[in-house]
Order: structure tokens, then C-alpha cells, then sequence
């Protein structure tokens, strides 16, 4: 994340904008460890009834949504390292989720395809997630909700995209 916000540093700032900063990258941290703890993945499993890892979800969905897909391009779109990916890959064919199997245009690589068991069980973890997402946010209006997805594939999307100051450089 520091390395994201570091062009920031070249502008001249004012203390509260230091401040407001810092406040930002504490809050995505925060944010980043609780999407990520092994906490909410044992919830989610007990929930779900299945323990699939949240990166091996990520992985199953994007199969489902754009499959049958090649390896490749799947480490592309779920932004993974291949070796990564693999054992992802590999973790979901052993409980039956995906298969696995030639690419008829290209024999050295491999197509990924989504099971019906992988479909059931990807469609559980996602009513699970949305019963505890429900549950934490239950004091939320709907207004709120909506400016928070707002706000949040605005920041997503800045995030992703090259600073200006980059753009230039090239």
C-alpha cells in the first residue's frame, strides 16, 4: 500500500493531509487484515460448509465467470503468480471443483472448467458471505451502502490505474 501512496510524497502537503493520508493507509490495513484473517475464513467455512481457501474462492469464481478458461489467462485475471495459482488450482481439482484438461488449440497448455460441485459449493460460500456481511452491516442504510460501492470501485479503480505522473514518464 505504501508503495501505491508513495507519489503523494512528491506533492507539498499540509499536516491534515499527512494526517488524512496516514488515517487512509491504517484503514486499508485494517481492512486488509480483516478480509484476510483466518478468523472470518474459519466463519466462512463453517458457514459455508466447505473449507476453501478465500484465495482458492477468488480463483473458482473467476473460473465460473469466464471459464473454461486457459491457465494463463486465469493468473492474469485473478492477478496471481502461475506457481500460485497452480496449487490453487490443483487444491480445488482434488475436491472435485474444476477440472483440468488440454488446450485443443495449444496441447502444452491447460483449460480450466468449473464442476457442478464447484458451482454448489462457489454459490454456498457466496450466501455465506452475504449472511455475515448482512449480519455486519445490519446498521446500515441502504443510502450508506450504496456510497460505500461507490466510493469503493472509485478507489479500486484509481488504485489500479497508472498516476499521471508515471503516464508522463513514458
Amino acid at each position: 500500500m505504501a508503495a501505491l501512496l508513495a507519489p503523494l510524497k512528491d506533492f507539498t502537503m499540509a499536516k491534515n493531509d499527512e494526517q488524512l493520508l496516514r488515517r487512509l493507509r491504517e484503514e486499508l490495513g485494517a481492512l486488509r487484515r480483516i478480509t484476510g484473517s483466518q478468523r472470518l475464513e474459519r466463519l466462512l467455512a463453517v458457514r459455508a460448509g466447505t473449507a476453501i481457501g478465500i484465495a482458492a474462492v477468488a480463483v473458482l469464481g473467476k473460473v465460473i465467470d469466464d471459464g473454461p478458461i486457459r491457465m494463463s489467462d486465469l493468473a492474469d485475471a485473478v492477478r496471481m503468480h502461475p506457481a500460485a495459482l497452480t496449487r490453487q488450482v490443483q487444491a480445488l481439482e482434488i475436491e472435485g471443483f474444476v477440472e483440468r484438461s488440454q488446450d485443443p488449440a495449444d496441447g502444452r497448455a491447460s483449460v480450466i472448467a468449473v464442476t457442478d460441485a464447484g458451482r454448489k459449493v462457489h454459490s454456498r460460500i457466496e450466501e455465506a458471505n452475504d449472511e455475515i456481511m448482512a449480519e455486519q452491516l445490519s446498521e446500515w442504510s441502504e443510502s450508506e451502502l450504496r456510497e460505500l460501492v461507490s466510493i469503493l470501485d472509485r478507489l479500486v479503480a484509481d488504485l489500479r490505474a497508472v498516476p499521471a505522473s508515471r503516464r508522463s514518464a513514458n
